[in-house]
């Protein structure tokens, strides 16, 4: 048992410096395009299906994007989104899924909204 005494209302510290970049507080702008999307979904013996689809974006930021998508993807799962419109360097981008929240639309059952990182860029 070490001589130190206990400070019982001490509080931690915490060096913000040595801590990752936290992405929540990165800046985010308005992105509002659809996109085309593929994901692959495994199936039984090995074998994979391609679900294609559109996806409105919400906004981005320098590591990720906020989707709106009418099914709900799986939570790692890979995402490829591309829109030849906004410029080459934009046209396909590959994003991994973070999160998925559910939420109602009136006329249209649940939407969900995606929370993705970006991963790579790929070119076609």
């Amino acid at each position: 048992m070490s001589g130190r005494p206990f400070k019982a209302d001490a509080s931690p510290t915490v060096d913000h410096a040595s801590l990752p970049f936290n992405r929540r507080r990165e800046t985010r702008v308005e992105d509002r395009h659809w996109y085309s999307y593929e994901m692959y979904e495994s199936l039984s013996a090995g074998a994979e299906a391609v679900v294609e689809g559109k996806v409105l974006s919400v906004n981005r930021s320098a590591h990720g994007i906020l989707l709106v998508m009418s099914e709900p993807p799986r939570v790692r799962q890979l995402v490829a989104l591309s829109n030849p419109r906004l410029g080459w360097y934009r046209s396909t981008m590959v994003y991994e899924i973070c999160w998925v929240q559910a939420f109602p639309i009136e006329s249209e059952g649940h939407q969900f909204l995606v929370g993705c990182r970006h991963v790579t860029a790929a070119s076609r």
